[in-house]
């Protein structure tokens, strides 16, 4: 037994900590399988070999408890390994996202400081450019997927696969406080520079245990068990993948991991391993349906979360009449990122019903663990009568408790015991959470306030529209006025301008679905809304590239 040895007599002070995840696999599912692409396939003992041996590896270059190794990577079995080998050190596993431009890439890896980076043989180009301002990287580790062993760069230490069969067989995971720090990412910076948020092994055990609680309840058909196959959809750089791959290795349930994203692999993938459970995004799942391949594809016993923007009414119904099972879900990077799910309760499950729809678009209910209130501008919490709105406050006890190493814009995140989200919503008589706006996506507009989404989802409702942003711009009078960024669709350009949309949107002026005030001032055709790496409007990017055009109206 690892640990210090304990006097007869004294009881054992049980650590929450990642270890103990994984040793419930190894006890009770260790045939199980991790694969990656066509390329591997290993049980769960060989899995515990790797994530010793890697530990050994790391250990080999200095890493300790305390220190930052980080990953830059597609989803794979090396990033499960990390996942686990890391914090198990009592180092702190740190994931980037590559799909950042490159001033916030090397601002995520620079603010982390990892001693050790992981990098694919992909994104070695783009590490090279940024060295210089990588000063705390003492050593990269590369990682090859290509048949060619070229000789190694020499900015390298060492090739991923060569290190781990160098490495020894034994590593002692040693027990310690359940308050050390196990990971840290960083949010998608729609309005700034992306912010650092750290979890400890305590929080990343609590939120593992939660999610399987939620995954379990009710009487729905969203249920995971160590008898599902799971692969994720979503970058594993993004919130631990929604914690899945944590849940998925305590229960022993087949993983397989797509690499670099490619939707005719993934399909291929859902066909070849019977693919029963993932996560994604709208865009994702959207991709899936509409792709040729997927029209031969028996998805009636897949599951899936919908998360990182609201699950589309049109989309939700298309995905359960091909046979998909969804959920949507709400989480944010603070909160690790688990707090609501809308689970569906009784009957619901049987047949594609409005009121299903309904619940799948709301954020859901709260997972358990999770407190979550509505509260005006001074912190006054409102009814929960499905109208009155207010920002979304939670407490949970895997909640970021400060942004990495910046004070300044941790004051925003806690007031009076509760975490602000930034999101406005309402929670109705049912329970079930309704997330309506970011604060930051409200216009306020000679003292009204203006919603930037229901303002996108009139203008969306044009044929001729692909996709739609809205952004308010300073207004000496008013203070903000809303200008539209619009892209238009193939079939639609040269036809459809500024004008006749401007004509279009006064139609819901006149059938009373807008008021006057909120009529937006301009329509700016563009070529493409600028997204995230998880699919949100990218504010910061649309200021930086439209900011003038916005303003003078040109």
């Amino acid at each position: 037994m690892n640990g210090l040895p304990y006097p007869s007599g004294t009881s054992y002070e049980y650590p929450l900590i990642i270890k103990k995840l994984f040793s419930a696999t190894l006890n009770c599912h260790p045939s199980g399988t991790v694969t990656y692409r066509d390329r591997i396939t290993y049980t769960y003992g060989a899995f515990r070999e790797r994530v010793v041996r890697l530990a050994g590896a790391l250990a080999a270059l200095g890493v300790k408890k305390g220190d930052v190794v980080g990953i830059v990577d597609y989803n794979s079995h090396r990033f499960l390994e990390g996942f686990f080998a890391v914090p198990m050190m009592g180092a702190v596993f740190a994931t980037f996202n590559w799909r950042l431009g490159s001033d916030e890439f090397a601002h995520t890896i620079s603010h982390a400081s990892p001693k050790v980076l992981l990098v694919h043989e992909d994104f070695l180009g783009r590490i090279r450019k940024i060295r210089k301002s990588l000063a705390g990287v003492d050593h990269l580790v590369l990682i090859r997927d290509s048949e060619h062993q070229a000789r190694l760069p020499r900015s390298v230490a060492g090739e991923y696969e060569s290190m781990l069969g160098k490495a020894p067989e034994g590593f002692d995971f040693a027990d310690f406080d359940e308050n050390t720090p196990a990971t840290l990412y960083y949010t998608a910076g729609t309005t700034g520079l992306p912010k650092g948020v750290s979890f400890t092994h305590r929080q990343i055990v609590l939120q593992t245990l939660s999610l399987g609680i939620a995954l379990s309840s009710y009487s729905s058909e969203m249920r995971f068990s160590s008898q599902d196959v799971f692969m994720p959809l979503i970058p594993m750089w993004s919130e631990h993948a929604w914690g899945m791959p944590y849940l998925a290795t305590m229960l022993g349930a087949k993983q397989v991991y797509s690499g670099k994203y490619d939707t005719e692999c993934l399909l291929k993938l859902f066909g070849t391993h019977k693919i029963t459970f993932s996560v994604c995004v709208p865009t994702a799942l959207h991709m899936i349906l509409e792709h040729p391949l997927s029209m031969g594809l028996d998805f009636s016993s897949c599951k899936l979360i919908v998360t990182g923007a609201r699950l589309p009414e049109k989309l939700a119904r298309a995905a359960l009449l091909r046979g998909i099972r969804v959920t949507s879900a709400f989480g944010l990077a603070e909160a690790c990122p688990l707090v609501a799910m809308s689970h569906l309760k009784g009957d619901l499950d049987e047949s594609v019903t409005e009121e299903k729809i309904r619940i799948l678009g709301s954020a859901g209910l709260p997972a358990p663990l999770v407190e979550v209130g509505v509260v005006d501008t001074v912190g006054n919490f409102k009814k929960n009568d499905g109208l009155s709105q207010g920002q979304v406050v939670i407490r949970a006890p895997w909640l970021a408790r400060e942004y990495h190493r910046d004070p300044r814009k941790t004051k925003d995140l806690w007031k009076h015991g509760w975490l602000y989200t930034g999101d406005i919503g309402f929670i109705n008589k049912d329970g079930y959470l309704c997330i309506t706006e970011r604060v930051r996506s409200v216009i306020k507009s000679g003292g009204e306030w203006i919603s930037h989404l229901k303002i996108e989802n009139l203008v969306r409702k044009h044929k001729g529209v692909k996709d739609a942003a809205v952004v308010g711009v300073p207004n000496e009078v008013w203070g903000e006025r809303p200008v539209v960024l619009v892209q238009i669709g193939e079939e639609y350009a040269g036809v459809l301008d500024s004008a006749k949309l401007a004509e279009f949107m006064q139609t819901f002026v006149e059938t009373g679905d807008l008021p006057k005030y909120a009529l937006p001032d301009r329509y700016v055709i563009v070529d493409a809304i600028p997204k995230t790496g998880v699919q949100k409007i990218d504010m910061r990017v649309i200021k930086q590239k439209y900011g003038s055009m916005m303003e003078s109206g040109d």
